[in-house]
């Protein structure tokens, strides 16, 4: 397996996103992105995807908060089931919080069912703070953790060898 390279989609075309939709949904079932969601974060926020040897292997999207402008928010963060458990979940979120301090970012928010252990023990490892449990977040009997990851409170940086 090669490493891990991380592309932002700044203009992705119709054919990326219904990809990037299929893999949305693969990882997240209903409540994945469709391609025209997808297109909106290409060019509001940040649509990225990692690419192992040239194959998406990965994605991320990002949208800076407004409320916390230096905060971005995670709308999707996931490894295709052909590239889990070889360390790429470490690898794409070592390299969305360089990106995010590239872009004069102060940290990252996002969500986690509170049964994913697997999704949890990785933000966690990585500095991520449970701050909140919501309630049928996405709808009844959909619980979520929110965590957020503030930059420098933790060694992330030297870790993930962020500059």
């Amino acid at each position: 397996m090669g490493t891990l390279e991380l592309v932002r989609l700044e203009r992705p075309t119709t054919s990326e996103l219904a990809e990037l939709a299929v893999y949305d949904q693969e990882a997240f079932g209903v409540t994945g992105l469709r391609s025209y969601d997808l297109g909106v974060v290409a060019r509001a926020g940040g649509l990225y995807v990692g690419l192992v040897d040239g194959t998406v292997a990965a994605s991320c999207q990002l949208m800076r908060m407004m409320d916390e402008p230096g905060m971005f928010w995670v709308l999707g963060f996931y490894v295709r089931p052909d590239f889990q458990r070889q360390g790429l979940g470490s690898e794409l979120l070592c390299a969305v919080g360089a990106e995010v301090l590239r872009r004069d970012g102060s940290g990252l928010m996002l969500t986690a069912s509170p049964d994913s252990t697997v999704a949890l023990n990785l933000y966690l490892g990585f500095g991520f703070k449970i701050v909140e449990e919501v309630a049928d977040f996405y709808g009844p009997g959909e619980d979520r953790f929110v965590l957020r990851w503030d930059a420098g409170a933790t060694s992330t940086e030297r870790d993930c060898h962020v500059a």
